[in-house]
């Protein structure tokens, strides 16, 4: 789901990075392309795909959503399964029941009247992930990831990741700041000393065995945290997904990677035009992005606590505020500090992003699985 949507990253390098004026086929059309992200999953969980548009490249490099279109899965035995709109572009189903080695293709008509369809696609089986692990060295920590094949039959892989992290904050608030004077946190209900952030995989993770003896993948990295990052301040979470993909599939993938990672220096290689296997039924010259897959999806999700001697830390002020109305909105008022606690005759004041870790783009509500 995260892995097309760099497409206007792609588009904006070809623009400013090129070695000599390039006018790809893909992007010559002044008509905005449609863009199908997400892997039909063949087993039990649920599917999600989007659809998006980009902006044509006067306007911006953007995606918009493409909203209420009609999705369908189509086998090759007739059987035909939908999704449903679930709104910004994004179109789901709980259990599609698909059935390995079978071959299915995605229906797409959109609310204009335009009509797509995918290559009739195999459902493949993925291998369990054996484990997700992670080294560290003076620049980070690096997790990776181990898996294989016993049979020998996945050979290509891709993988993406959920990330979840704890913050908390430098010091407890036990104030507020509120309508020109200072009253008492709610306690617990407007505790802000815990948080919890979420971030997504921006890169194509690709892998695979083609000239190894086994179908086997050893320690391929998956992310990098770099050294003091606000990350492990307490405890992190990554939720690895892992799909497995024929060579057509891997082909694009790859030349998606090399894109997205290779183009935007003077120096990079002429880029590569991108077509899946996604066409518009009554105008073949159309460019679609997009490659649809369909095979399982195997997770597994780990937690690290915060390493030994990690290097994160918060820069923080403690100043006192006289209790009176003119130093409390002098102090308070602009928001420049915060009131996080009391002395006699002082509030305790600090940088807002000290004491409520709402600031630094947390949340306050638990994960399910922490």
């Amino acid at each position: 789901m995260r892995t097309i949507f760099i497409l206007t990253t792609i588009i904006f390098a070809w623009l400013i990075g090129c070695k000599k004026p390039y006018s790809p086929s893909v992007i010559s059309s002044n008509r905005s392309m449609l863009v199908v992200e997400g892997n039909l999953n063949a087993g039990a969980d649920s599917t999600t795909l989007r659809l998006t548009r980009t902006f044509k490249l006067d306007d911006t490099a953007r995606l918009i959503a493409e909203n209420n279109a009609q999705l369908t899965i189509e086998g090759r035995d007739n059987s035909v399964r939908s999704l449903s709109g679930s709104g910004n572009g994004y179109y789901t189903s709980s259990n599609l029941n698909l059935i390995i080695g079978k071959e299915y293709r995605l229906r797409i008509i959109t609310s204009g009247g335009n009509e797509y369809l995918s290559d009739y696609v195999k459902a493949r089986i993925t291998p369990d992930i054996d484990s997700v692990g992670w080294d560290r060295d003076i620049t980070g920590a690096h997790v990776y990831v181990n898996t294989g094949d016993p049979s020998g039959n996945t050979v290509y892989y891709r993988w993406n990741y959920d990330e979840t992290w704890e913050i908390r904050s430098y010091y407890y608030s036990r104030f507020v700041y509120e309508n020109g004077g200072v009253r008492p946190r709610l306690l617990p209900a407007e505790d802000v000393s815990v948080c919890w952030k979420n971030d997504q995989s921006r890169q194509i993770i690709l892998a695979n065995s083609k000239s190894l003896t086994q179908d086997i993948i050893y320690k391929k990295p998956i992310v990098t945290i770099p050294s003091g990052s606000e990350k492990f301040q307490v405890r992190y979470s990554i939720l690895l997904r892992q799909y497995s993909l024929d060579k057509n599939a891997y082909d694009f993938f790859e030349i998606m990677k090399k894109n997205t990672e290779e183009i935007g220096s003077i120096f990079s290689p002429q880029p590569s035009e991108i077509r899946g296997n996604i066409h518009n039924v009554n105008d073949l010259s159309e460019a679609v992005i997009g490659y649809v897959t369909v095979s399982e999806e195997k997770q597994k999700r780990v937690f690290i606590t915060r390493p030994t001697q990690w290097d994160f830390s918060l820069s923080c002020t403690s100043i006192d505020v006289p209790k009176m109305a003119d130093s409390i909105n002098y102090y308070f008022g602009g928001y420049q500090y915060v009131p996080y606690d009391e002395g006699p005759t002082v509030y305790l004041g600090t940088e807002p992003y000290c004491a409520d870790c709402t600031i630094r783009g947390g949340v306050t509500t638990k994960p399910s699985f922490w």
